[in-house]
């Protein structure tokens, strides 16, 4: 992606033909006024223009993070380019004025996780009020680096449509808008969606990496009445919660590629991580990957048939139905519900192994599993009992013809 120069005053100027010239607009960093502003309880930082103020903090890999080790997130991300993903990963997060989004809502404060080769740094923007927002646009764009994917939690719905709205108001174009961009609230819901009760972020540092926040850390839902209390009285002591949550957000980014990378994998604990990992090469078309993560699923005792399943369906796919038949007939061995399965192999059975006899016994094995469970009873229930009624007359009448009829019978619809 060719990026502006840092340098180049066009930089932020090229949407001024196309919004309206307001008067009376505060100039950022006039050299008549200092960069500092007389605040209170800031951490330790410095002023890098009027109004803005830098922070940073150096996390060395090889620490423990949760029950996760950071490491440089660097290889994760080429790991998971197809999504995204990029070798120079830039974490981002903000903390807003809102919720709600629009153009009254603005960040006043950004995140940029940024790799380092022996450690991860946090860059931390604060922005002091809203008459300097040009000019910690500009910091921004001096922070990142020259080429680089971003990586967010709901950044897509979020982070990045407010800054670009920001930019737009500022009158400025941001050159990450042709970056890879990655939103790591798809992966973990893919990954955890009906596991976890939640799929927002502090569950996911909960019940994934295992992180325990300090009472230091503050609930999202407080962050824009504390910054808008700052405005009044210029005392940031009360904010320290606000960085502290905001950094841990940016290690949390880190760490979570990283484990979700190693997923992607096959470096799992169960196999319904291996499952969903094969899922997620499938989605994308990938069908060597996904066969190897869901062969990898077969490993563990659990949930084994869930990746027979998928097995049997990828094979039936590519035509190749005996290796499908001995699959689905080894999920049949753990399979609580095994309807939908007896019905595919009676499918089988009778348009490609013309095995009349094997289908009819299969189709009414489904049929009493059915009627035995009647607690199950519902549209679907009636559905299914339904097709198997008309399959099993069906199969009686072919055999007693003595004959299996065409390859795809009529009135089947030829499903298989």
């Amino acid at each position: 992606m060719a990026r502006p120069q840092r340098d180049n005053p066009e930089k932020f100027g090229r949407l001024d033909g196309l919004l309206p010239k307001a008067e009376g607009r505060i100039k950022p960093n006039p050299a008549s006024l200092p960069k500092e502003l007389d605040i209170e309880g800031l951490p330790e930082g410095r002023w890098i223009a009027r109004g803005v103020y830098r922070m940073e903090r150096e996390f060395a890999y090889g620490r423990w993070y949760g029950k996760k080790m950071l490491a440089s997130p660097a290889e994760s991300g080429r790991t998971l380019r197809h999504w995204g993903g990029d070798a120079v990963p830039v974490f981002l997060d903000t903390e807003t004025t809102g919720l709600s989004g629009g153009t009254g809502t603005y960040a006043f404060l950004i995140g940029l996780g940024l790799c380092g080769e022996d450690s991860f740094r946090v860059v931390q923007l604060f922005l002091a009020g809203p008459a300097w927002e040009r000019s910690w646009l500009a910091a921004i764009e001096a922070e990142l680096p020259e080429h680089y994917g971003l990586v967010t939690y709901n950044g897509r719905a979020f982070d990045l449509p407010l800054l670009r709205t920001r930019y737009t108001l500022a009158r400025a174009v941001p050159s990450w808008g042709g970056a890879p961009h990655m939103d790591l609230l798809s992966l973990s819901r893919h990954f955890y969606k009906g596991r976890l009760s939640s799929c927002s972020l502090s569950s996911i540092e909960r019940n994934v990496l295992g992180l325990r926040r300090s009472g230091e850390d503050v609930p999202g839902s407080e962050i824009p009445w504390m910054y808008t209390q700052f405005l009044r009285t210029q005392d940031a002591g009360p904010l320290r919660g606000i960085f502290y949550h905001n950094t841990l957000d940016i290690v949390s980014l880190a760490a979570l590629q990283i484990h979700i990378a190693e997923m992607a994998r096959g470096e799992c604990s169960c196999a319904a991580d291996m499952i969903r990992a094969g899922d997620l090469w499938a989605a994308k078309g990938f069908q060597e990957e996904a066969r190897a993560a869901w062969e990898g699923a077969l490993d563990f005792r659990h949930d084994r048939h869930f990746a027979l399943l998928r097995l049997a369906e990828a094979e039936r796919a590519a035509g190749n139905y005996e290796a499908a038949y001995r699959y689905y007939e080894e999920s049949l061995e753990t399979e609580r519900r095994p309807v939908r399965t007896l019905e595919t192999m009676a499918k089988i059975e009778e348009h490609r192994f013309r095995r009349c006899g094997d289908a009819l016994a299969h189709a009414t094995e489904a049929l009493r599993w059915l009627e035995s469970h009647r607690i199950f009873k519902d549209r679907q229930w009636e559905e299914d009992r339904k097709n198997l009624l008309h399959r099993i007359e069906r199969l009686k009448r072919k055999l007693a013809a003595k004959e299996c009829g065409e390859d795809v019978f009529p009135g089947d619809g030829g499903e298989l």
